[in-house]
C-alpha cells in the first residue's frame, strides 16, 4: 500500500465524522503499521494489524463459525470467513448505500452477505452476491435464507467472473474492498489475508476496470475503502478507466466497539465520465 499523502486527506474528504458503536465487536485501540516491502506500509507490526487483535487465518477461521450478531439481527458464519462484527466497515457501508429500489444490486467480495442481505431487504429486484470464496457464498446463502431475501442469488468467481451473461446489467455495484495494498512478494501476501490485504491492487484493478461492462446506463459504482489505503491508485485508476471517485460518506466506529477503531471508512461513488459528457 503507497503511502497517503497529507494533501490526498484534506482534497478528498468531507462532511461529518459518523461515530456508533453497533458493530457487536470488541477490541482493544489499533497499532499503526510498519513500513514493508518496496516502501509500502504493512498492514502489521510483529504480527499485529492496524486492527486492535492479532490476525492469522487460523485465529479468524477459529473465531468466524456459528453465529454473530450485527445492526441488531443475528447472522450465520461458515469457519473461514471473514467475521464481520470484528470492525465497523460492514455496518457502515450497509448503512450507507443507495439501494436501488426495483433495481438490481451486484456486492462483490460478499464476504457473510450482509450487505447483499439488506439490498434485497430495501426492496432490490435482483441481488447477487459474489465472492472468490465457496465458504463465503455459502454462509451468504445461508444468511438469505435465515432472513428470507429470496431474491438473492449467489455466485463464485474471481471479482467479474462470478457474473454470468444473464446476470446484469446492475443499476448499483458495491465492494467492500480490502484497505491495505501489498505487493506480490509481501509476507501478508503469502499469509492469505484475503480480508485485509489487495495483492497489487488485484481487487481495485479488476472492480473499476470491469465495472462498465456491468452496470445499466444509468448504473452506479461504489467502493468501499479506508484512510489506510491508496487512495492515490483509486484516483489514478479511475481516472484510466473514465471514472472520478467522490467521497459520499466516512465514519468510525466508536472507541472500544471494534478492532479497527484507529481506522476510517470512505465510501465513494465513481461518475462516469464518459456518461456525464454525453
Amino acid at each position: 500500500m503507497a503511502n497517503r499523502q497529507a494533501g490526498d486527506e484534506k482534497e478528498c474528504h468531507h462532511g461529518p465524522t459518523e461515530h456508533t458503536g453497533d458493530t457487536g465487536g470488541t477490541g482493544d485501540t489499533g497499532v499503526a503499521g510498519e513500513t514493508g516491502e518496496a516502501g509500502h506500509p504493512a498492514p502489521a507490526e510483529h504480527g499485529r494489524p492496524r486492527f486492535g487483535v492479532p490476525y492469522d487465518s487460523a485465529t479468524m477461521q477459529a473465531v468466524a463459525a456459528g453465529t454473530f450478531s450485527l445492526l441488531g439481527e443475528v447472522w450465520d458464519i461458515l469457519p473461514g470467513v471473514f467475521l464481520p462484527s470484528l470492525t465497523h466497515a460492514t455496518a457502515f457501508f450497509t448503512r450507507r448505500l443507495p439501494y436501488p429500489e426495483g433495481g438490481a444490486f451486484l456486492e462483490l467480495g460478499c464476504g457473510a452477505g450482509v450487505t447483499a442481505v439488506h439490498a434485497a431487504k430495501a426492496g432490490c429486484a435482483r441481488v447477487l452476491a459474489a465472492d472468490a470464496d465457496p465458504q463465503a457464498t455459502a454462509t451468504a446463502r445461508r444468511n438469505a435464507a435465515r432472513h428470507g431475501a429470496h431474491r438473492l442469488r449467489t455466485a463464485t468467481g474471481d471479482a467479474f467472473d462470478a457474473v454470468g451473461p444473464h446476470d446484469g446489467p446492475f443499476d448499483l455495484i458495491f465492494w467492500n474492498l480490502p484497505y491495505f495494498s501489498v505487493p506480490a512478494g509481501s509476507s501478508w501476501a503469502r499469509k492469505g489475508a484475503r480480508s485485509l490485504v489487495d495483492v497489487d491492487l488485484h481487487c481495485l484493478r479488476a472492480c473499476i476496470g470491469g465495472a462498465r461492462d456491468h452496470l445499466a446506463p444509468r448504473g452506479r459504482l461504489f467502493l468501499g475503502l479506508g484512510d489506510v489505503s491508496d487512495l492515490t491508485a483509486l484516483t489514478t485508476l479511475a481516472e484510466a478507466h473514465g471514472f472520478r471517485p467522490r467521497l459520499v460518506a466516512r465514519g468510525q466506529g466508536a472507541p472500544g466497539t471494534n478492532l479497527d477503531a484507529s481506522l476510517e471508512h470512505l465510501l465513494y461513488e465513481l461518475d462516469d465520465l464518459r456518461t456525464a459528457a454525453r
